[in-house]
């Protein structure tokens, strides 16, 4: 990087890290990482058996920033400019800022890849749940899609899989102009008192029109949702027989919105799980997990005895437990063969003194910062992004970090070369337009 175009770009990192995480804190600096990798033989599903005896194991002491990058079962380290070699699979970069070490992806930023949060290896409390994280079980994934910790303005989960739900409005005046229509259910003319003639999906001609609450009883008795204590149950998505067209979420009125399904009331503190789907064949699985942990611990397994049963080879019997506590929702590994998993949506801090563990894969990379022991000045390093942060402070975030590391490498602690995919690759647009790009 030009010396000219570091001075235009960090003043602009400051601007925003006050948003992120704060004023900036003095800490404890690291002057290296311990890290160990371990491989899986076998390459299925991206999964990592945490139950082997047999892996291949090997120690790194990381000074400075550093690529890691997988050949084979082989982990080897790179500088951040330093060629890929062929067939080499980028697992993750740690970068060093002011002393401090920070976790990021080295693939690509369009890359589908993700860093994997091992949740067995994190402190006893377990991981702390936000909305929108993706839990990952074996193979199978979940969306967090709502959290709800205390009854406040007679809250109730959101049925929707998207930002926004599906809603279908009825009009007073477009009732009155059916009062010879038919009911494609019951057969009887027109509107009912508080049972509106709807049209909720394509169907044209004589089967257009149905009763909100003959479509209801037809849409209740597919779902066959269980009366269990608290009002947990599971919620999926309904199409039409004939058009395939899918249901509205939603009925609306002008004045109310209702459910278009007539669900249990759910008592807090509860969680919304979504299932996501891996392929098109599994659409049938795609629902929402509605779970009132109000007095109980929820447990996700293959046992008959799990709040979410999950048919899948890849899940233990109990895998993994949800439970609330202090007002947070807490996620728990129960020591499952192929471990419970969180993505890393931002970059993180290793903070000297703790341990984590990042799966990529069949790979897991155990790091561990080492405390600076005697410290010749502290500076003022970034801190952690504020849980909810959006993708605009994670960008903001991810820039300082190359601005950094790429400036490292400019003053001689690193070479020159083709340079790994999405870290400031030599083809970059010039100065002007990232200078744009950054602001």
């Amino acid at each position: 990087l030009k010396p000219s175009r570091l001075k235009r770009i960090t003043p602009l990192v400051p601007q925003a890290l006050p948003e992120l995480g704060g004023c900036m804190a003095r800490s404890t600096m690291s002057h290296s990482v311990q890290v160990q990798s371990n491989t899986w033989a076998r390459d299925s599903h991206d999964l990592f058996d945490f139950e082997a005896h047999h892996l291949h194991t090997q120690t790194f002491t990381v000074p400075k920033s550093t690529v890691f990058v997988r050949s084979g079962t082989e982990v080897q380290t790179l500088g951040e400019r330093d060629p890929l070699p062929h067939g080499g699979d980028p697992l993750l970069r740690l970068v060093q800022r002011d002393g401090h070490f920070w976790v990021d992806r080295a693939a690509p930023m369009n890359s589908s890849k993700k860093l994997w949060l091992v949740v067995r290896d994190l402190s006893a409390n377990g991981h702390r749940l936000m909305e929108g994280d993706i839990m990952k079980l074996g193979r199978f994934k979940f969306r967090v899609r709502q959290l709800v910790s205390q009854q406040c303005g007679g809250q109730q989960p959101e049925l929707k899989f998207d930002e926004t739900a599906a809603t279908y409005s009825t009009e007073e005046t477009q009732q009155a102009e059916l009062s010879q229509t038919l009911c494609r259910i019951c057969l009887l003319e027109g509107p009912g008192e508080d049972d509106p003639l709807i049209t909720p999906c394509k169907c044209k001609g004589s089967i257009e029109f149905v009763h909100l609450g003959c479509l209801r009883h037809w849409v209740r008795g597919r779902l066959n949702l269980s009366d269990s204590p608290g009002g947990s149950y599971f919620y999926r998505p309904l199409s039409c027989e004939l058009c395939k067209a899918v249901y509205p979420t939603y009925i609306s009125n002008g004045k109310e919105r209702s459910p278009l399904v007539e669900v249990p009331w759910t008592q807090p503190p509860f969680i919304v799980l979504e299932n996501m789907v891996r392929d098109s064949q599994q659409h049938a699985t795609r629902g929402l997990h509605v779970i009132s942990l109000a007095e109980k611990v929820l447990k996700l397994g293959r046992g008959h005895e799990s709040d979410v049963r999950i048919a899948d080879v890849s899940i233990s019997r109990t895998h993994a437990t949800i439970r609330f506590q202090r007002g947070h929702f807490l996620l728990e590994d129960n020591n499952s063969k192929f471990g419970t998993l969180v993505a890393m949506k931002k970059p993180r801090l290793l903070e000297p003194g703790t341990t984590i563990s990042i799966q990529m894969g069949r790979t897991v990379l155990n790091l561990a910062a080492q405390a600076d022991p005697a410290p010749g000045g502290q500076a003022q390093p970034l801190q952690q992004l504020p849980l909810g942060s959006n993708a605009q402070d994670e960008r903001a975030l991810r820039l300082s970090l190359l601005t950094r590391g790429s400036s490292r490498e400019s003053n001689g602690d690193g070479g020159g070369g083709g340079g790994l995919p999405g870290i400031l690759p030599p083809d970059m647009p010039p100065d002007e337009d990232r200078h744009h790009e950054a602001v």
